[in-house]
Formats: structure tokens, sequence, C-alpha cells
């Protein structure tokens, strides 16, 4: 912009939000005074109420969504929102063709890619079994190796999954990718596509998630593939849980036909109580807390959108821009 106009930006915060995921005046100025010239640029609202969205937002250009959206017809300017998730499939059927979304990709890798590393350690030293043996008041030892020479495959290989592919070779592992269009990657030794998938699961150890939900992926691991993982193999999913069928891999775990499964994410969130993955053996379960740290999440968001905020006003392209037709 260089007529001298104000570019008018709405911040959306979620009205349940900790204190540590707001997005303030007073945070947003701290942010913007050390990006020279930016403030003076902009003029900003904010709301946590999401009955007063249209009221707040009405005539802003730029929304930064730090919850799901669907009400973008009363926002009748807006040409780009910016989404604080990196899974945007709940936004994208509500979203007007004119509006670019920007998502969040990139701000979970390290500790995402710490957690998988902690959670194939887990598998390989059966603590998942020792867990349910506890609970059962069972003693028995299992002598086992280390994850060196072993095999992790990677459903899914951006920001989460490439840096844990790096933890996981720094192990001595092999690992092999699978993602929509294959190709080599760093810190991976064979990369397939979806279309490929089933040659490489026979060989896996552990079975590793990251992947988003689109049309593509949705259901993608269902019984059959699970039936090609050896029986001894263990499942990590920091990613979309119905990109796998959780009713066929919850049977899997209670029939012992595979090794064991750390499960951050499941098809309904919370879990209901009567959910029968709650009394599930061999499995560890954590409440969709494995990727985010709360200390830097809200800053990472920032530095994306603010980045983006500069490129837009000069006229250049945006940083992780979503693809529709690919759903991420």
């Amino acid at each position: 912009m260089t007529d001298g106009r104000k570019l008018r930006v709405h911040i959306e915060n979620a009205p349940a939000a900790p204190e540590a995921l707001r997005l303030t005046p007073a945070r947003l100025d701290a942010a913007l005074a050390e990006r020279g010239g930016l403030a003076q640029r902009i003029a900003a609202s904010f709301n946590d109420d999401p009955a007063r969205f249209a009221a707040t937002a009405g005539d802003a250009e730029i929304v930064f969504a730090a919850r799901k959206l669907d009400a973008f017809g009363s926002v009748p300017e807006l040409k780009w929102v910016q989404s604080v998730s990196a899974g945007v499939e709940a936004m994208l059927p509500y979203l007007p063709p004119q509006v670019t979304l920007t998502n969040a990709s990139g701000v979970h890798g390290d500790k995402g890619a710490e957690f998988i590393l902690a959670s194939v350690l887990m598998l390989n030293y059966r603590i998942p079994h020792f867990v349910t043996d506890q609970q059962q008041r069972r003693w028995q030892p299992v002598y086992g190796g280390t994850v060196a020479g072993k095999t992790a495959t990677l459903l899914g290989i951006g920001a989460i999954g490439l840096p844990a592919a790096r933890l996981l070779k720094s192990l001595g592992v092999r690992t092999q990718a699978i993602s929509r269009s294959g190709g080599e990657r760093e810190h991976v030794d064979v990369s397939a596509s979806f279309a490929d998938m089933d040659a490489l699961l026979p060989q896996t150890d552990f079975l590793i998630s990251s992947a988003p939900l689109t049309q593509e992926t949705r259901g993608l691991v269902d019984r059959r593939r699970l039936d090609l993982l050896p029986s001894h193999a263990g499942i990590v999913i920091v990613g979309r849980a119905r990109v796998f069928d959780c009713d066929a891999l919850v049977a899997k775990l209670q029939d012992g036909s595979l090794g064991g499964a750390v499960l951050d994410v499941f098809p309904t969130e919370p879990l209901p109580p009567e959910d029968p993955i709650w009394s599930t053996p061999n499995l560890i379960m954590t409440p969709h807390c494995s990727v985010d740290d709360h200390g830097v999440y809200l800053e990472r968001c920032l530095d994306i959108f603010l980045d983006n905020l500069a490129r837009y006003l000069d006229g250049r392209p945006l940083q992780n821009v979503v693809d529709r037709a690919r759903g991420y």
C-alpha cells in the first residue's frame, strides 16, 4: 500500500484460550516494535467473543485467526486469513475463493520431532507393554536392543516429519518417508508416494504419522494396510487421527497383532469416557499436546504473520500459503 491508508487487521482470539495463546494489543505492539515502521501502517482490532466477530472485523482486509472461523461472509473486504494452526481442514470449506489462507506450519517442528523420538524409544523399549503389565500386576521382563539399524517409516515428511527423520538418523535408524509427491528428502533413506506405500509397510518397525487430513489422506491407513505391518511394529500418531482407521488400530492392539502405539490425537476430542481407547492395552495416550510449546507458540505464529504482513504491504508473495486442492 502506498496511498497512506492504514491496513485494517483484525485479531480474532479463541474465547477460552489460555493467556499464553491470546494475542493482546500489548503483545502485538511489542512484536511490531521490533519491525520498524510496520506498526504505523496498520490499524488493528481485537475480539474474543464469537458473537461479536462481524461487528469487530467487518471492515478488515486481514484476519489473524486463533480459532476456527466460518462467518467469512460478514467480512466483505477480506483478502487474507492467517491461521495459528498448521491443520486448516475445518476452515477451508467456508473460505471464499478470493481469500488467501496461510497457516502456522513450522511452529511445531522442534518439539514434535523430540516427541516422536521419545515415542520411538518408548516403543523400542516396550514401555507401553510395561505400563499395561504394571496395571495388571504382571512381572514380564523383556531384554531388547537399541534402535540402531531399525526402520522408521514417516507418513508425512513436512515441518514435523523432516526434523524427526534427522533425530532418528542420528541414532542410526533407517528412515523411509511416504508423502503425496515422494521425491528425495534430506535424512531419508527411501522415499515413496502414497501409491507406493504398501511396499514400505512390511519393512517397518515404527510407523510415524504427522500427516495432515486431506481428501487423499483420510482413512489412508486402513485395516488392510495395518495388516501389512510386522506384528512387532509400533505406531506413533501426532498428525490427524482420521488418517488412520482407529477402530482397526485399537482392535489390533487388543488382539496383540501390533506391537504398541503412542497416540496424541483421536477421532473425537476430548476423548469420551466410554471410548475403548482408554483401556486399550500396550497404548500410551497423550491429550493432543505433544507438539505444542505454549512458551513460544504464539511468538512463532506472530513471526510468520508479521513477516507475511510486511510481504503483503510490499506486494511480495506470502509464505505458508495453503493449497486448497491439497488441503495444506
